[in-house]
Order: C-alpha cells, then structure tokens, then sequence
C-alpha cells in the first residue's frame, strides 16, 4: 500500500488537473488494518475542456484517516475529525463541514485511469460504490444515511442515499447562505419537507427521512431540486472535442 502512494506521490508533477500541498502520508497499524492520514490541501479541476479549466475545487483538510485495505470488494473507512471545507476556488463559495465519517465497500473493479475510455468501460459494466454509512455534521445539522454511488450513461455522478437530516431549519439556512442552491427552490423544497418532518420525543429536534439524489447534475432532496453541481468533463471524453468545434464556429461568426 505504501509503494502505490510513493508512486503515486512521484506522479504528481504530471498530473495537470490536480494540486496536493501537504505531506506524503505513511501506511501504519501493521499487523491491524492499515491506515494513513493526510493533512494539507487538494485543489482538482473537475470541469476541465479542452485546455480551459472551469471552478477548480478546492478541499481544505485540517486532518482525514484513512482506514482499511483499498482492495476491490472490502471495505474501507474514512473520517475527518475536524471536517474540512469544499469550496469553489473562483467565487469561494462551498460548504464547510465541522466533521465526516465514510464507510464504503469499494466495487469488484476500479478503472485504472480516470479517463473517459477507462470510465465508460467501468460505468458500462454497472460498477458502482456501496456507502454503508455517511455522516457529516455542519453546525447545528446532521445528516447519516447509506446509499450507492456510481457514474450514469454520460459518465456524471449518480449518487443515491437515503438519509436523515436533524436540523431541517439549519440546513435550509446554511444552503441559502453559501449560495448553494436557489431561493426559490428552496422555498418549495422547505414548504414540503416541514410537512413531512417529525420531531424526536427525546430530544425535541426537527428531522426528516428523505432521499439526497445526484441525477443528471442536479441536486434533490426527495422529490425536490435543490441545487446543480457543473457537469465534470473527463479527459478524452469525444464531447469535448465537439465542444470546442462549436466554440471555434461561433467565434468565426462574430464580426470583425
């Protein structure tokens, strides 16, 4: 597991889409599952086309453990005890969380490279990820749930879960605040959700079972859109190419 990160840590010069500040992590808990930790800053451009990239992501990690042997068909563990932030590096906004576990079962196959052809192949093969469990806490919400995660026809993220959420009022605060998602949708999406909350008898919180979807890159909560997330281009997808015929003709058309 250690030779894979060292030569994965050595490859980094050429990765053109990816930025890691921070220390190399080092395997440990032998003759216990291995585990590692990292700390520093990753910065992935996920809209990358044709040269240009767009809203590169940036993941601000105070501390994460990693826990577990990343072979096909186990499990692993994930969790930052002092959460971390995901934010838009061009307009800063994101979402900052105070604390997340992970616990997946990774699919019989992973595609080696993360390029279009490896991707498709994967998709092709109904390969997805088994989140057993997810929580991550930001303020006074809550959210847990298991679900899958896979990649759809067009190779965008599909996420499922079914989740519950303690501290509705909070959440639909913190997702106006960061500009996640639109006011209107979340009034609508508020409106019906206080009709389906319930409240804990011991504890007197608010709280909904719902499903979180991702699907065809916009965001749901039940049967409510929330929000989008920017579709991801991966290299060598024949889209791009496209794309930048398109772009070129329109430019061409502009008058002198």
């Amino acid at each position: 597991m250690q030779a894979h990160i060292d030569q994965f840590w050595t490859s980094l010069s050429e990765q053109e889409h990816l930025l890691i500040i921070g220390e190399k992590p080092v395997v440990s808990g032998f003759p216990y599952p291995p585990q590692f930790s990292f700390s520093g800053v990753v910065t992935a451009d996920v809209n990358y086309l044709g040269g240009k990239v767009a809203a590169p992501l940036v993941f601000e990690i105070p501390e994460i453990v990693f826990v577990g042997f990343p072979l096909t068909g186990l499990t692993v563990y994930a969790e930052a005890p002092q959460g971390m932030g995901i934010v838009d590096q061009e307009s800063g906004r994101g979402i900052r969380m105070d604390y997340a576990l992970l616990n997946v079962t990774l699919p019989l196959e992973v595609p080696e490279r993360l390029i279009y052809s490896d991707l498709k192949q994967w998709q092709d093969q109904e390969n997805y990820f088994t989140i057993n469990h997810i929580f991550f806490q930001i303020g006074d919400v809550k959210i847990m749930g298991n679900g899958v995660l896979g990649l759809n026809s067009e190779l965008q993220p599909d996420l499922r879960i079914e989740s519950k959420v303690v501290g509705m009022d909070a959440l639909f605060d913190t997702l106006a605040e960061n500009g996640a998602a639109q006011k209107k949708d979340l009034a609508i999406a508020k409106t019906f959700l206080s009709m389906v909350a319930s409240v804990d008898p011991q504890t007197g919180e608010k709280f909904f079972e719902t499903g979180f979807f991702i699907q065809n890159n916009n965001i749901f909560i039940g049967p409510m859109r929330i929000g989008e997330v920017p579709r991801t281009r991966w290299v060598g997808d024949p889209a791009n190419s496209e794309e930048i015929k398109r772009s070129i003709s329109r430019q061409n058309l502009r008058p002198e």
